[in-house]
């Protein structure tokens, strides 16, 4: 069932469990609540397993302060109600100790967003704090402080980080996106630091009218689902972060921007076929994705999106050599990098992708990756990534002793990597 289907109390819980699952807070800590239209909040409970929570686990606070469930609230509870006291849009919150940002918090530093669009947009700017004994009165005032001045996105100095928003899905995505944006900006410390670019370039999705896009396909539908589930599995996407789009004879299936990998399914996927859409839904690379197809008439997958590991390359404007074991050279090849300016440039992106060149950087903004198949597209982007997180590790003991030009030759002319 998907998060947004649940009770409001079952949010709480659901989101939670992927929260522990994904590493960003620990058995004893962090809280997400969420509000009601009743005015009720619904919170983690204190000092209980947060990778076994059940809904009988969470407490319930009415308007009038008076609280039920079998266990006490999360201590952090007044900066909870301080914030959906003062910031009306605001109905979830998600506060937890993913190390990287950890990092940041203990560092007292706020991470500038501003490396790549995807974070700015998701985060907006993010506010510096100061520290407070956690659960206390003076903290729940730093904190709402904060929110009532607009932020959305708030460090907690030695504490970690909250994001809220208007429900449960954008208020994971924010969390999700600030851990991703921290760990990116420490993996670019080791290329030479992020570079933000000046302006970030508006790029819109398209607005295409929902019709008759002709025979479906299920087949399709089910495999850029299973892909996406494995992809946020594996780090490869985040939540809002991430399109998979398969060629058909008849016309493109694209998961939206809308939907969380997740929880994805079949059903989730859209079709576009001659200027029309399957249904109500976006996703913002899907005109540069046509223009990839139409320039690359043997690729049947396009993959977009920016893992940590590989958007550090991005973000710091950094080349990415594959020569780094045959089987990184073979999958990736020359892997191509465009200026942050050529993303709004469609028909330059399809041009510097091929078939001895299927993966293309573009700085501040993404990677994409082509293949024969769905298979083959996805490989190179977790290839791309394993392969990057492998030169950052390197990074700091030692120079990469790359495969040299002859080695090269010998794997091109043994392998063919298409």
């Amino acid at each position: 069932m998907k998060l947004r289907d649940l009770t409001v109390k079952a949010q709480v819980v659901e989101a939670m469990s992927r929260v522990y699952a994904k590493a960003l807070t620990t058995t004893s800590g962090g809280n997400i609540s969420a509000l009601d239209e009743q005015g009720r909040i619904y919170i983690t409970p204190s000092g209980i397993d947060k990778g076994t929570l059940t809904t009988a686990d969470i407490s319930e606070v009415l308007p009038d302060g008076t609280v039920s469930g079998k266990y006490t609230p999360s201590m952090e509870l007044p900066f909870h109600s301080d914030i959906y006291r003062t910031c009306k849009d605001v109905k979830a919150i998600v506060h937890a100790h993913s190390p990287a940002i950890v990092a940041y918090a203990c560092m007292r530093i706020a991470p500038s967003a501003g490396c790549a669009r995807i974070f700015e947009e998701v985060l907006g700017e993010i506010a510096p704090s100061e520290y407070a004994l956690p659960g206390s009165l003076k903290l729940g005032g730093i904190v709402r402080q904060k929110f009532e001045k607009g932020y959305r996105t708030v460090m907690m100095d030695n504490h970690g980080a909250t994001v809220a928003a208007g429900d449960m899905d954008t208020a994971l995505r924010m969390y999700e996106t600030l851990d991703r944006l921290t760990r990116t900006l420490f993996y670019a410390r080791a290329l030479g630091g992020a570079k933000n670019p000046e302006t970030h370039i508006p790029l819109t999705a398209a607005e295409y009218p929902v019709g008759d896009t002709g025979a479906d396909n299920a087949g399709i539908r089910r495999d850029i689902a299973a892909f996406l589930r494995r992809a946020y599995a594996g780090d490869l996407v985040g939540n809002g972060c991430g399109t998979l789009a398969v060629k058909a004879e008849d016309g493109v299936f694209f998961n939206a921007d809308c939907d969380s990998p997740y929880d994805i399914e079949g059903g989730d996927i859209v079709k576009y076929s001659c200027g029309k859409v399957s249904a109500p839904k976006k996703a913002r690379y899907l005109d540069m994705i046509l223009k990839v197809f139409e320039k690359n008439p043997a690729a049947e997958a396009v993959f977009v999106s920016a893992p940590a590991a590989t958007a550090a390359f991005a973000v710091a404007n950094a080349d990415f050599d594959a020569r780094l074991i045959p089987e990184s050279y073979i999958m990736l090849r020359d892997v191509g990098r465009l200026p942050y300016q050529a993303i709004s440039d469609y028909d330059k992106i399809a041009n510097a992708l091929s078939k001895t060149s299927p993966v293309l950087l573009i700085d501040n903004e993404c990677a994409i990756t082509i293949g024969k198949n769905i298979t083959k597209a996805f490989d190179r982007m977790e290839v791309l990534d394993y392969s990057a997180r492998s030169v950052l590790l390197a990074r700091p003991v030692a120079d990469i002793k790359a495969i040299n030009n002859m080695q090269v030759d010998e794997i091109n002319s043994a392998f063919n990597g298409w």
